[in-house]
């Protein structure tokens, strides 16, 4: 429900801010403290692109769960931060949370430094029943708290500016719908080979992921308008894209090839009309397809992609989950989503993230998610392969993967 106009014109009547509860709440608690600890977690540091609500709000359920089974408040603070603030609540607990979080935002630089060490950004600690902390993140509650405030104020000005003319996002979105439909996208599709590495190194197809570049479609749809900076919109225009790219793929036949392909798709997708209308046409050829569903999707609501995962095996279709990082598979077990694929997508930082010491550990961490189903894409460079290969990773896409394909013969397939 949109916020009634008088509560921008006045003041006084405003609800508080989650900082202002945070900052009562902790002054609230006086010479009580025994026991107490709090952590803030600075997801307002994060990137910008990582910053999307839908992330801030799966990031908030990790704590939320906690909150509900242990002496713990939980505040969200207007700048994506979290603060939460524990009475003789088992630190593990916490870490656990923590770590789900960190797995989640896991390519974000913010997550890299070792929890608890010098270089952690991500997460400061505060022993509640020392004087020195607790009188340190009062002044840090205090600043959170003036800056929440001024941030409120700001948006109320630039809000009762706005007010005369009509929000600029609808107009877009109408707009950008037309076009979309309107606009031809077979000439944008591309695809991408995924293959298997054999022990001779001769390689065998896996599949062509089959996509539309999102920098040619903002060009031919939306050049004035940046689609990346609006989650809600960037979010309705991939489940509109979906619908359109399952009309081509069946038009064009490109089901039908030799190899499997891959489409990227959205849960609501899956089981949407369009998509059954897709398996009517495509029939038989459904085997050996896959659906590539994000981890960001199947984390906020693991109920419909298990469901969508299981009318998709039933099916024909392959299922795999996208978005993942050498973290994830430390501290989220994706072996309980029963996909068929996972994809790692490959980052230089992790040569010298994973030192030698922990090669054994990611080893291992691959052989329990099924090393037969870990694929590492963005593989850009021999170094990237060698260190997938160390892991016993043998499924493989990327520019480097494309070079070899090229100057080598890669199966009957390629």
């Amino acid at each position: 429900m949109a916020e009634p106009l008088g509560a921008v014109a006045n003041p006084a009547v405003e609800r508080p801010t989650e900082e202002s509860l945070f900052a009562d709440h902790l002054r609230r608690l006086g010479e009580n403290r025994a026991g107490v600890y709090a952590v803030h977690v600075h997801l307002s540091l994060l990137r910008p692109s990582n910053r999307q609500p839908n992330f801030i709000r799966i990031a908030a359920r990790a704590f939320e769960s906690l909150a509900s089974q242990n002496d713990a408040t939980l505040f969200k603070l207007s700048n994506d931060d979290l603060v939460v603030i524990c009475r003789d609540v088992p630190v593990d607990e916490v870490d656990a949370a923590i770590y789900k979080v960190r797995a989640l935002f896991h390519e974000d630089p913010l997550t890299w430094g070792a929890e608890g060490g010098l270089d952690d950004r991500f997460t400061t600690w505060y022993d509640l029943s020392k004087a020195a902390d607790y009188s340190a993140f009062l002044t840090v509650a205090g600043n959170l708290a003036a800056e929440a405030s001024d941030r409120r104020n700001r948006a109320a000005a630039q809000a009762t500016a706005a007010m005369p003319g009509p929000p600029l996002e609808p107009r877009n979105v109408s707009e950008i719908k037309k076009r979309l439909q309107d606009t031809r996208i077979a000439d944008m599709i591309d695809q991408q080979l995924a293959i298997t590495v054999g022990p001779r190194g001769a390689g065998d197809a896996l599949f062509r992921e089959t996509f539309v570049s999102m920098a040619e479609l903002q060009k031919r749809i939306a050049p004035n308008i940046n689609l990346f900076g609006s989650t809600w919109l960037f979010q309705y225009l991939t489940e509109a894209l979906d619908k359109r790219m399952l009309a081509v793929v069946a038009r064009l036949g490109l089901a039908m090839e030799k190899e499997p392909i891959s489409l990227n798709l959205n849960i609501s997708t899956v089981m949407s009309r369009e998509f059954q209308q897709f398996h009517r046409t495509v029939g038989t050829d459904t085997t050996g397809m896959v659906i590539e569903i994000q981890l960001i999707d199947v984390l906020a609501d693991v109920g419909a992609f298990r469901d969508a995962r299981d009318s998709l095996q039933e099916q024909g279709y392959s299922v795999l989950i996208d978005g993942l990082g050498p973290l994830t598979l430390q501290y989220i077990d994706v072996g309980r989503f029963g996909a068929d694929y996972v994809k790692i997508g490959w980052n230089r930082e992790f040569v010298s993230k994973f030192a030698q010491d922990r090669i054994q550990e990611m080893r291992d961490l691959v052989e329990h998610a099924g090393s037969e189903r870990v694929i590492l894409a963005r593989a850009e460079s021999e170094e990237a392969l060698k260190w997938a290969l160390g892991l016993g990773i043998r499924r493989f896409q990327g520019r480097f993967i494309d070079q070899l394909v090229q100057s080598m013969s890669v199966g009957d397939g390629v």
